[in-house]
């Protein structure tokens, strides 16, 4: 793939790409941008003939290999790589990262992590109450 056409591209199409990548729909990218759903359907067409793909996702799809710099191999001379397990990032959006990329095994850990906690911290506030009033001699 040429990467003259990649360079062609606006700020606002590469923006809108990374978006699509990122499974996100016209309509939730057009929010993100307070733009309409039809202003971010024309920018991605321009992307799309630009970039010469047959569809959007395909476009997005080759956009983020090139921002990656990513080459083309014969599939069976290159392994793919795999995101680290720990340390285990937060389930919730951050400043660093404004989107959930936790992967399946990240997600199930912090459900475990969650189902383990919260019900041990509920037993030691529920501790702490009752030693609070056998202290103080306060019935709640």
């Amino acid at each position: 793939m040429d990467s003259e056409r990649f360079t062609r591209l606006s700020e606002r199409q590469r923006d809108y790409l990374r978006q699509v990548f990122q499974h996100r729909n016209s309509q939730e990218i057009a929010f993100a941008a307070n733009v309409s759903a039809r202003a971010v359907d024309k920018q991605l067409q321009l992307a799309k003939d630009i970039i010469g793909a047959n569809t959007r996702f395909e476009a997005a799809r080759l956009f983020a290999e090139y921002e990656a710099g990513v080459e083309h191999f014969y599939p069976a001379s290159a392994l793919p790589s795999q995101r680290a397990f720990w340390p285990l990032p937060l389930p919730v959006p951050t400043k660093a990262r404004s989107t959930n990329a936790l992967t399946w095994q990240q997600v199930l850990a912090w459900g475990v992590i969650i189902a383990i906690a919260a019900p041990v911290a509920i037993t030691v506030a529920a501790m702490v109450i009752i030693a609070l009033e056998l202290l103080f001699g306060v019935h709640l």
